[in-house]
């Protein structure tokens, strides 16, 4: 005889935004992808559960769905929100589980004040038996992914599953259509050693790639439902240069924009570049860090060559590839004339887009561990830890001038003069992508002129 029928347990997974110093909350209508995490949760989940997925950029959080288990991931300066809508979800009788690179990284037991369980690394072994035990009642706690995810293991998503587009809005916005990038990914992990880097501690510094073909499954299911600008979300896809090369191969007759973050390695393999420019790729974000090599080295990152960087930015121009140069501010070595050489270098060489960020001592990183045993944390509070807030005690200059340094250096960078210098003329390929820029360069000017000081804001 058959027991009563077995009751449809509801999944929540969230991916919460960030609090702004004044206590309120990041929100966007312009977002030019989605993330893949909580799809892909999803894809992991057993069928008999209902899940339902928010980005809380874009969307509200409803705390009062009636759900049984809240998932929430985090990274940085995401953390603080985090803890607040698990706290929120636990006094109303929910079950939450944390994860992600900040859960992951850092001490565990401080996470655990705010949930019934969380996932530690990679969620695709223990996923379904942490969901099972919640379900039942019960948690060990921590549930731990030990070893490596293979290539084959690494979670897949259907494209259809990505609830967090506003559908409304990428059908009706000429500039939504502009920005929206679909993302996909080819590899994780990254095997270099950069002492500051959170991406090495959370994989252990390893690096796997997917095999070619699924990835290119996933392009052709992209493009089944309309799409042709790509995102790939991997930390580096270049770190295995002959598997980069077989994917921009098997890219080039899908005929597809695509957009990364990679290494300055790229412009650095002739055959490399030219497969990625031939397969589409129109924007990358690099780590430069710093034009020193001295400070590089400090940080472990000497591998950049500095002394390259003018040939490398000329080779990428020429392939119609536009970047936005990702650069510390405030680290050993630099004084408050960084900030001018920087800008001038980035104006001289026509580079698109900037991110400055100050120095964060991500827990469980090697420069963590130094700054710590020096004494020169300043800050614990991990709603902190974002884009340009001084967590460490810089040594070249003064907070005072960190600050002023770090705000001048963005004004200067999208003022309308060194928009036009840097921004005209326009290259030869990618004129689409370079019109994106070019709006991306005067909503950034926009912005700057009302809110003059962008300490940790420009995200």
């Amino acid at each position: 005889m058959s027991g009563p029928p077995k009751k449809r347990m509801r999944l929540y997974l969230i991916s919460p935004t960030h609090y702004q110093r004044d206590g309120s909350l990041v929100k966007t209508t312009q977002y030019w992808t989605s993330g893949l995490t909580l799809p892909c949760l999803k894809s992991l989940t057993p069928p008999e559960w209902e899940v339902r997925l928010v980005d809380e950029l874009i969307d509200d959080v409803d705390l009062d769905w009636p759900c049984d288990v809240v998932g929430i991931g985090a990274m940085g300066p995401q953390i603080a929100r985090a803890y607040d809508l698990a706290d929120r979800f636990r006094e109303r009788g929910r079950k939450v589980v944390l994860g992600g690179t900040w859960v992951s990284i850092s001490p565990h037991e401080r996470s655990l004040e705010h949930a019934d369980a969380i996932v530690v690394g990679e969620a695709e072994r223990v996923w379904a038996e942490c969901l099972g035990d919640l379900a039942a009642g019960r948690s060990r706690g921590v549930y731990r992914a030990d070893g490596w995810i293979e290539p084959h293991e690494i979670a897949r998503h259907d494209p259809q599953d990505l609830q967090l587009v506003r559908w409304d809005r990428f059908r009706a916005s000429p500039l939504y259509r502009l920005y929206f990038h679909w993302p996909l990914v080819f590899s994780r992990g990254c095997p270099l050693p950069c002492s500051y880097c959170a991406v090495q501690t959370f994989y252990r510094r390893t690096y796997r790639t997917r095999p070619v073909e699924q990835v290119i499954d996933d392009v052709r299911r992209i493009k089944a439902l309309g799409g042709r600008k790509l995102l790939f979300l991997d930390d580096n896809p270049i770190a295995d240069p002959a598997a980069a090369k077989e994917l921009f191969r098997a890219l080039i007759p899908e005929r597809i924009s695509w957009a990364s973050q990679c290494t300055i390695e790229i412009a650095r393999d002739p055959e490399l570049l030219d497969l990625a420019a031939r397969s589409g790729c129109a924007l990358l974000s690099i780590g430069f860090e710093s034009l020193d090599h001295d400070v590089l080295k400090r940080v472990k990152k000497g591998f950049n060559a500095p002394a390259r960087y003018a040939e490398d930015l000329r080779r990428l121009r020429e392939r119609g590839i536009q970047v936005i140069a990702l650069l510390m501010v405030g680290i050993d070595g630099q004084t408050t004339e960084t900030f001018r050489s920087t800008v001038d270098f980035l104006r001289e060489h026509k580079v698109a887009l900037v991110k400055f960020f100050t120095p964060a001592p991500y827990p469980g990183t090697e420069f963590h561990d130094r700054m710590k045993a020096d004494g020169r944390l300043l800050d614990d509070d991990w709603s902190h830890y974002d884009y340009g807030s001084i967590l460490v005690e810089p040594t070249g200059m003064t907070h005072q001038e960190l600050r002023d340094g770090f705000d001048a250096a963005y004004r200067s960078f999208y003022s309308l003069g060194s928009i036009a210098r840097r921004m005209l003329p326009p290259p030869r390929r990618n004129l689409v992508q370079h019109a994106a820029g070019v709006i991306a360069n005067l909503k950034t000017h926009a912005f700057l002129r009302r809110h003059p000081t962008a300490w940790g804001t420009i995200s």
